[in-house]
């Protein structure tokens, strides 16, 4: 027998039937857009395939930095060796003129004494024309010497490259040793075979120090004239300039010597431009 239901829970049930038809038809529209089958990547692979990706642009990216470091290296030695080639052919040509001036010089010089030799008033005139010439330092000198030999102090091998370095001689280095010689009773000085004037610059272009705008190589020989040469060491070596050295020696290992040579010669100076 057949139960009949009333009309208010047959009016429910249809309404049931209703949203689960809706509901079934909404499952199948989404299951056809996104199939449950489909295969699926592991969060583990889906990390190193992202990690291959990144190593992948960084490689491309050193690769790419290192080609144009390379470039712009070779750029900077041809440009580097471009220089040095230049300098090299203006030290030449300096040195050259040097030459030419000083064999001016001893021209000039024979030829003023062979036109003032004839009268008492033109013997006069050169004997104040040598005493001049000495005190500007375009004559040669020679007498009893002092030589003061200084280099740089073992560099600090553990500073970086580019680093200041405390035991290297600086320009202010051989001013105050020139200074000193001076001082100490020295009528004539030279670095390293050039005169120094009233005139001459001492100074520092980059690591490399100049006497009179032309570079100098370590050691540093300093060579002095005096009447007594004993005198002038001693004197040298209790003023400021001997001081500044021995302090230089226990600080910063800066290797320095002092002593007197005898008769020695200091030739007479080829450029009068400069200053300190």
């Amino acid at each position: 027998m057949s139960e009949v239901l009333p009309d208010s829970d047959a009016g429910d049930l249809d309404a049931s039937r209703s949203r689960a038809s809706l509901d079934s038809l909404l499952a199948d529209a989404l299951t056809s857009d996104y199939p449950i089958n489909a295969p699926k990547v592991p969060a583990r692979k889906r990390s190193l395939l992202f990690a291959a990706a990144c190593a992948t642009v960084v490689t491309m990216v050193l690769g790419i930095a290192l080609t144009q470091n390379r470039a712009q290296s070779q750029q900077n030695s041809a440009t580097r060796i471009a220089l040095l080639d230049r300098v090299k052919a203006s030290d030449s040509r300096v040195g050259s003129l040097e030459k030419l001036v000083a064999t001016a010089q001893y021209d000039l010089q024979a030829a003023e004494k062979a036109k003032l030799a004839g009268t008492s008033l033109g013997k006069a005139a050169q004997k104040k024309l040598a005493r001049l010439r000495f005190a500007a330092g375009f004559t040669d000198v020679v007498g009893n010497g002092v030589r003061v030999t200084v280099s740089d102090g073992v560099d600090d091998l553990t500073l970086k490259p580019g680093a200041a370095q405390p035991g290297r001689i600086l320009d202010r280095d051989l001013q105050m040793i020139a200074n000193g010689l001076w001082q100490a009773g020295a009528s004539a000085v030279s670095i390293n075979n050039r005169r120094l004037t009233a005139t001459s610059a001492i100074r520092a272009a980059g690591e490399a120090i100049l006497v009179d705008y032309r570079p100098l190589n370590p050691p540093y020989v300093v060579l002095a004239i005096g009447p007594d040469a004993d005198a002038l060491a001693g004197k040298f070596r209790d003023n400021q300039a001997g001081l500044l050295l021995e302090q230089l020696a226990r600080a910063y290992s800066v290797v320095w010597t002092l002593e007197t040579i005898g008769q020695t010669k200091i030739l007479a100076a080829t450029t009068s431009f400069g200053g300190n």
